[in-house]
């Protein structure tokens, strides 16, 4: 039942199994995670990269394609990918395995990849480890490269939290248009 206050938010995400046949998994939740945007207007100040962790793992196992135009996959603590997913993955921690692939924008507090990335990674804390295939833009505080990784793209350090937060925000907003 919905209290006074509470927003309900549904989430449809359609999987696609190694075998070509769809399946779709629903979630209704009555506390969404907060969004990332501008300072908290009650304590003034900036909102994290991430919701906090809530110390829970989820797995995208290899066996699983999701696909989706805009397509955001939001966690609140650990999410490792070992399968394939074209669209935003946004976490406290992701963990992209051996055989994962993400394309699109990984963001979270401590990201690690030993599978493939291509788009952009934003995070705190960055770890390419040897078995990486990542052709990125890495937007970081603190970057570790381990000998092997494969990495094309641009590091950008930045100075501040806010400075990632700002980052993740131009990256995610809806594209617009202006008509003449």
């Amino acid at each position: 039942m919905q209290t006074k206050g509470e927003v309900l938010q549904t989430c449809v995400v359609r999987v696609y199994l190694s075998s070509g046949e769809p399946m779709v998994f629903t979630r209704s939740s009555a506390n969404p995670p907060p969004r990332t945007s501008a300072p908290n207007p009650e304590t003034g100040r900036q909102r994290p990269l991430t919701p906090p962790s809530s110390g829970e793992k989820s797995i995208i196992g290899n066996d699983l394609k999701i696909v989706g135009e805009g397509l955001r996959i939001i966690g609140r603590g650990t999410l490792q990918v070992d399968g394939d997913i074209e669209g935003a993955v946004q976490a406290a921690e992701v963990l992209v395995g051996e055989n994962g692939k993400v394309a699109g924008m990984v963001a979270g507090q401590q990201v690690i990849v030993r599978g493939t990335v291509l788009g952009i990674i934003c995070a705190r804390t960055v770890a390419l480890q040897s078995s990486c295939h990542v052709e990125s833009d890495v937007h970081h505080m603190s970057l570790v490269i381990e000998q092997g990784a494969h990495f094309h793209g641009r590091s950008r350090r930045a100075k501040s939290e806010a400075d990632l937060v700002a980052v993740l925000e131009s990256r995610l907003a809806p594209a617009t248009t202006v008509a003449e």
